[in-house]
């Protein structure tokens, strides 16, 4: 009988964990395809790569996994960049992807209009995607 309980007690608890992972996997993909897609670039594989795994202890106070997952995508739909993000729990720590290969600038004059600009990406903090907050 004690044998049963230990063997439900392991299933429960690598269900969970594989629960919690699938879970994570979804947020990072849901980080991973807007930042393209507000880069303007192409997701590609539509997936995330879990690279990395350790536990953190969260600014709340809790101990939580820390996941690194990396995604591909491409600006020009010949080239296969990486980008990379950090999840602690569900809330994303940071998105790194390098920088996009710059088109031959327009005759502009110095200072005038396009010159000097930059893209900024601006991701939602601590928010969970298809939370009402």
């Amino acid at each position: 009988m004690l044998s049963a309980i230990i063997a439900l007690a392991i299933f429960g608890t690598v269900a969970l964990a594989w629960v919690s992972a699938r879970g994570a996997a979804e947020v990072a993909a849901h980080y991973g395809q807007r930042a393209c897609s507000e880069s303007g670039v192409q997701w590609l594989d539509h997936t995330v790569v879990l690279e990395r795994l350790r536990l953190k202890r969260a600014p709340d106070g809790w101990i939580r996994p820390l996941r690194r997952y990396r995604f591909e995508f491409s600006a020009s739909g010949h080239d296969r960049q990486r980008g990379y993000l950090e999840l602690l729990g569900a809330d994303l720590q940071w998105l790194r992807m390098p920088p996009l290969p710059q088109p031959e600038p327009l005759a502009t004059p110095e200072g005038g209009p396009g010159a000097g600009w930059q893209v900024s990406l601006r991701l939602g903090g601590g928010t969970r995607p298809g939370s009402d907050s």
